[in-house]
């Protein structure tokens, strides 16, 4: 069988007479899935986006723009972008896969897209927040399906162009990256996880592309120790969740440098379905993350813990603390749905850490600095397959003393997180 569903945002913003533009998104696209067999099924989905941001968002993308390499801005969650009018983004977005499953325990993808690792909202291991890219990946239910192992080897890229070529629109600088997962489950209450990822050297100065390390070919949890030195970016984790009561889920993560013992913290609560409310939940989570936790030294920089502009993990990068409250409340059609957060984080004088130095993230001068974001939205959910819903919000955001307000208006189909709380 196949479907096929069109996909869009309709978003309706204030205007802003300084730039005289209005915040406001023009997104269009499809979606297509099928089962060829019992074995073989496929998704290819596609987005056409012209965009403004609110300026917060406008600011970041700007300051990661290189005019000389062709890049105007990124998109968040999409990738590079080009110039839309005077101050607008123009970005398309295409992924999708091929999945095969020989038996029921075990499944093959080949595609493109992004992967996301852990309980929470937010993720310090490897977050669907960056935009996707190349992938081949495993999974493996073992034991009557209490041992979960999943490998996943991936492609990437720098926001920077190879220096060697003469035209603007060379190739990006590559790096390749893989993760790999073990999860025990011994019941439908309890989870236990091990998270190993490395973003590996792909390319050199002097010899241009070149082959990474042994343990990036190595689907096997631990290999990576092997090559766990300053020349790749390796990343490790630990995470647990326990669910109470039928509905009410505790999670924690911890997120581990190979070299530098640097650690990040989560730990959340979920309430599912409060007050016997269906499709409505609850959620607190605190993260923090120490200052140089993803970064590599000076001459390593193109391992950066990154693609496309965009942090693999968190949002922020490194070097924060953040408390987030979210939550939707539904009857029938209609849904209440907000997400509070706050954070207090550091900054240094280049900007963030995941783009900086080890050396610069350690030892430069830093200041404190404060975050408010506040969304609380309404509306009525008119497609569940495809999470098309008609929403009217605000948000607030407030950093240091300098404080942005938004109204807005939707009709959208919302099938990924957009992460504009930031």
């Amino acid at each position: 069988h196949i479907t096929a569903d069109p996909l869009f945002n309709f978003t309706l913003g204030p205007e802003n007479k300084d730039l005289d533009y209005r915040y406001f998104s023009n997104v269009r696209g499809f979606r297509i899935s099928g089962d060829l067999s019992d074995n073989f099924s496929f998704e290819t989905r596609f987005y056409e986006n012209q965009f403004f941001y609110p300026l917060y968002l406008q600011k970041k993308s700007s300051q990661r723009a290189n005019s000389q390499m062709g890049v105007d801005g990124i998109a968040y969650g999409i990738g590079r972008a080009k110039r839309f009018k005077d101050n607008g983004h123009d970005a398309s977005l295409a992924n999708g896969y091929l999945s095969f499953s020989p038996i029921s325990e075990i499944n093959f993808q080949f595609g493109h897209g992004r992967h996301f690792f852990g309980d929470g909202y937010r993720s310090l291991l490897i977050s669907d927040y960056a935009p996707d890219y190349p992938y081949i990946s495993g999974q493996y239910f073992l034991f009557d399906k209490k041992i979960l192992y999943k490998h996943v080897t991936s492609w990437m890229k720098n926001l920077e162009r190879i220096p060697a070529a003469s035209t603007p629109e060379a190739l990006f600088i590559p790096k390749s990256t893989s993760f790999n997962q073990l999860s025990y489950s011994p019941n439908k209450r309890f989870s236990i996880s091990l998270f190993e990822g490395g973003v590996y050297q792909s390319f050199d100065t002097q010899k241009g592309v070149i082959s990474p390390d042994i343990s990036f070919f190595l689907p096997i949890i631990g290999t990576k120790a092997i090559d766990a030195d300053t020349t790749n970016n390796i990343i490790y984790g630990f995470n647990w969740s326990f669910l109470f009561f039928e509905n009410l889920k505790i999670y924690n993560q911890i997120a581990l440098k190979s070299f530098n013992f640097s650690s990040g913290f989560q730990l959340g609560i979920k309430w599912l379905n409060p007050l016997n409310t269906s499709n409505s939940f609850l959620n607190f989570e605190w993260n923090m993350s120490p200052s140089g936790l993803y970064s590599m030294r000076h001459s390593q920089l193109s391992q950066s813990y990154s693609h496309l502009g965009h942090e693999l993990a968190h949002p922020l990068g490194s070097g924060f603390q953040e408390l987030l409250l979210r939550g939707q409340f539904s009857y029938k059609m209609s849904f209440f749905r907000v997400n509070y957060n706050y954070a207090n984080f550091i900054i240094d004088y280049s900007g963030n850490e995941i783009f900086e130095p080890l050396e610069n993230a350690l030892f430069s001068f830093k200041s404190k600095n404060n975050r408010w974001f506040l969304n609380t939205n309404i509306g009525i959910m008119l497609n569940k397959a495809t999470n098309m819903e008609i929403s009217i919000g605000h948000f607030t955001r407030i950093y240091n003393s300098l404080s942005e307000n938004y109204v807005f208006l939707s009709w959208r189909t919302n099938l990924k997180n957009d992460y504009y709380d930031q």
